[in-house]
């Protein structure tokens, strides 16, 4: 597998501003994939859901992957919907993230 495409997950972590005010730092962190389409069973299904995935993200080490929620591709933003641990791997399944998000 090439891993050639770059997306960045977004890393969240809370910044003290004062004893009740914290705020969420993001930080964006480079990873090498491979863009994979969904799969129309996998889209019928989640869709039936209520999700709409958009790409599939195939990391070549599972431990490129550290929980984060929401990554960027091409300049857009996404929520990650589900993962899918392959041997060495990890496919990252996203949707695309909502204004809050």
């Amino acid at each position: 597998m090439t891993a050639r495409d770059v997306i960045y997950l977004i890393g969240e972590s809370p910044e003290a501003h004062g004893v009740f005010d914290t705020t969420v730092v993001e930080t964006p962190r480079k990873v090498y994939c491979e863009v994979r389409s969904v799969g129309m069973n996998e889209l019928y299904a989640a869709q039936a859901n209520g999700l709409h995935p958009s790409f599939v993200f195939k990391l070549n080490h599972k431990a490129d992957y550290n929980g984060e929620k929401i990554l960027t591709y091409k300049g857009s933003r996404y929520r990650i919907v589900r993962t899918y641990v392959n041997g060495i791997s990890i496919e990252l399944t996203v949707e695309e993230a909502t204004i809050d998000a």
